[in-house]
């Protein structure tokens, strides 16, 4: 479930805002059925450089997204690399348990 402020990328281009698909924007009000969400998209400087009411098919979480591309690579690597990544991981879950 969406809430906000969280991050979330596009899914395609809005062209008339010269937003990109993959563009990253913060949800700054969910709508109560959580069909549509207000996303602004922010420069580097800080600018708004756009306020939008997107849907739900407009707009994917970053985690998810990142999720997708990391299992779209695994599907990818050899054993040794995968053997790696593995390690990574569990290097990674070993350093949020010492965090929490």
């Amino acid at each position: 479930m969406l809430k906000e402020l969280d991050v979330i990328t596009l899914t395609h281009d809005f062209e008339d805002y010269k937003l990109r698909k993959g563009t990253q924007g913060a949800i700054v009000h969910c709508y109560y059925d959580q069909q549509a969400y207000e996303v602004e998209f922010v420069s580097d400087e800080g600018e708004t450089l756009a306020l939008l009411t997107l849907e739900r098919g407009d707009i994917q979480l970053e985690r998810d997204m990142i999720k997708e591309q990391v299992l779209e690579l695994l599907d990818c690597l050899p054993s040794d690399l995968l053997a790696e990544v593995r390690d990574f991981a569990e290097f990674l879950g070993q350093k949020q348990r010492k965090v929490s």
